[in-house]
């Protein structure tokens, strides 16, 4: 048995926990509980510490801080003398329209590259890694994960309002434009898209908009639930083990927001995992255990279908990128 591994036995005669085991990693743990205490108010809201804590765990616990921080502030100073040079300092959406010319356009601030989408395991399936800022801030590359996450932190560097917002398997920016209204930015195609749109390409239905599961800007208690879910999907990467750790991340996040769908889909999938292992240990013989892990699983089977939750498959999503990207770039050239 290794020694990196906690097993939770049970003495019945078909021994099979609902939560089986979990790699003790503490660099995971103790990422949970600072989160935690950001979920609860029990520390400041950072959404910049709080993306760093998920990629610090994941590594093992080997990220600097200082070193994070300073890449951010070093983008941060660029962007504000941006806004200094062109004196457009009195607008509420000038940290908006820096970024986005940071963003989308090629130019001094951003080494003339700007950032596109690197469709190369957009999922972070293979390598986690692939969600992360530090990737998008190296390569200028990233999916719509990690360039929503890395704008919204910058923007919240500037002082500047934006809020992430979902859609199906997806996440986008929205910011108040300068007459008050909502503005969404696109940032996997760098164009600003109007909420049909968004509703088309994801083929979103009415009820989760009315329940706020998509299209409607996060909080930022909704922000750390978020960061808390691609912990626990980091950590199930990582191992490749749906076991107690990402289940207990998505328990804590349903503590605070019970319909937050993020939360929901992990712990259905974990569940979904947990029955697959069962039935091909012990096959169809039912026990405590085994029942209780089915009823979770259609509770939130039926709790996501209640808010009209919805999801694109891996490859659904990929061609709704791409025709995106297409229709752009056949406009451009008209």
């Amino acid at each position: 048995m290794s020694s990196d591994t906690i097993y939770y036995e049970c003495r019945e005669e078909l021994s099979f926990d609902t939560i089986p085991y979990m790699v003790k990693d503490q660099a995971f743990f103790d990422g949970l509980k600072e989160l935690q205490m950001m979920l609860n108010g029990e520390r400041p809201y950072s959404l910049k510490r709080a993306e760093f804590i998920v990629e610090w765990a994941y590594s093992g616990g080997k990220m600097d801080y200082g070193k994070f921080c300073h890449d951010i502030d070093s983008v941060a100073f660029i962007l504000r003398r941006f806004i200094e040079v062109n004196n457009i300092q009195r607008y509420k959406t000038a940290p908006n329209f820096a970024l986005f010319e940071y963003f989308t356009k090629p130019s001094p601030m951003n080494g003339n590259k700007s950032f596109s989408y690197d469709f190369e395991d957009f999922t972070g399936r293979k390598d986690f890694r692939k969600l992360f800022i530090t990737k998008v801030m190296e390569t200028h590359t990233g999916q719509c994960t990690s360039l929503p996450l890395y704008y919204k932190i910058l923007c919240d560097e500037l002082g500047g309002q934006s809020s992430l917002a979902f859609a199906p398997r997806h996440v986008y920016i929205k910011h108040v434009g300068e007459d008050g209204k909502w503005v969404n930015i696109e940032l996997t195609n760098g164009h600003f898209v109007r909420d049909e749109w968004l509703i088309q390409t994801h083929q979103i239905n009415i009820e989760a908009i009315r329940n706020g599961v998509f299209l409607t800007a996060l909080s930022d208690k909704e922000n750390i639930a978020f960061m808390i879910t691609l912990l626990g999907q980091a950590y199930q990467q990582k191992y490749n083990s749906w076991d107690y750790f990402p289940l207990r991340c998505a328990e804590e996040v349903l503590k605070v927001l019970p319909n937050f769908c993020d939360a929901l889909v992990l712990k259905y999938c974990v569940h979904q995992h947990l029955g697959f292992d069962y039935l091909n240990r012990y096959g169809q013989v039912r026990t405590h255990h085994s029942d209780y892990n089915y009823s979770e699983f259609q509770r939130m089977m039926n709790r996501l279908d209640s808010l009209g939750y919805s999801q694109q498959t891996d490859e659904e999503y990929k061609q709704s990128v791409e025709k995106a990207l297409q229709n752009i770039e056949n406009a451009t050239k008209e």
